[in-house]
């Protein structure tokens, strides 16, 4: 019985640590956080009642009605209060935001793509498709290193402006930075783009750059892991599953924080061009959600 209680609240812990993006010690501090918050929102309430002096010969509908703004109000001022001591307030605050965003008390900041791919840009084209008409998100740039990139005809086909990029100023300048910004982007996917992104343009995006990896990191990653070599070299290494890591992105290759995984069984007879078909329909199902949810935080 106890075994049975033990493993459930485990596996409770463990959906919510990958729900919220978390570290176990995180997780931990976030649900002491909501614990004492709890305690002292119940506290409060009963001290403001007895102090405006209502006792059990007043009206329900006014005791109700002070308990109900102490709980609904009260209870978030405390619960950023609370969060403060325990280092969370960065996560309470955009859970806050979250909330006045619902209640319509918040609108959302708008967000502007920028889409960089060096390919064909099938990832590129869904991630258009899902945003069309979306209420704040809006792919608003494609950047390719290529001039004959497949994915420059689909922002010509959908109307997005499109820029084409020079390795040196990429490099070793901040002229595509500055454009960007002075172009309104405020976030930027990697969608098989396969140069390094400079400092440059990571210190100007600060956990706002995104890459999808067609391996699950941190195997499979690094230099000239892309595409068939990915797949390639998972198959090689005789491993059982392979699938997808999105993650922002840092100074290394394929090294910055994991947001997301999904996996892909790998089959007896498996090849690299089969296995690719299943990485593909696993980036296409999830890449465009997980950049929702990541840039509207």
């Amino acid at each position: 019985m106890l075994k049975s209680i033990f493993s459930s609240l485990c596996s409770m812990f463990n959906k919510l640590q990958q729900k919220w993006q978390v570290s176990p010690l995180q997780l931990f501090f976030i649900l002491c956080t909501f614990a004492i918050t709890g305690t002292s929102t119940a506290f409060v309430s009963r001290e403001i009642t007895q102090w405006v002096g209502f006792d059990e010969q007043t009206f329900w509908g006014f005791r109700l009605l002070l308990r109900l703004s102490v709980l609904i109000f009260g209870y978030q001022v405390i619960l950023l209060a609370v969060s403060v001591v325990f280092g969370q307030f960065q996560f309470f605050w955009n859970y806050e935001k979250k909330i006045l965003r619902r209640m319509g008390l918040m609108s959302h900041p708008q967000v502007k793509l920028a889409i960089f791919a060096s390919g064909k840009g099938s990832n590129a084209e869904k991630i258009i498709q899902y945003f069309d008409n979306h209420k704040f998100i809006k792919v608003s740039r494609i950047v390719s290193n290529r001039s004959d990139a497949g994915v420059l005809s689909i922002a010509n086909r959908f109307g997005i402006p499109s820029l084409i990029i020079e390795r040196e100023p990429f490099m070793h300048s901040d002229r595509y930075t500055q454009e960007l910004v002075n172009h309104g982007i405020t976030h930027i996917v990697l969608a098989g783009f396969l140069w390094k992104i400079p400092d440059t343009l990571i210190n100007a995006f600060p956990n706002r750059i995104v890459n999808i990896h067609p391996a699950l990191l941190p195997a499979h990653g690094g230099k000239g892991m892309y595409g068939e070599h990915v797949h390639k070299a998972v198959l090689a290494a005789g491993d059982r599953e392979s699938g997808i890591t999105i993650h922002l992105v840092d100074g290394e290759y394929d090294h910055g924080k994991t947001i997301f995984q999904a996996r892909a069984a790998i089959g007896p007879t498996e090849t690299p061009e089969t296995l690719a078909q299943k990485i593909h329909l696993l980036e296409h199902q999830h890449y465009p959600k997980v950049i929702e949810k990541w840039a509207s935080k």
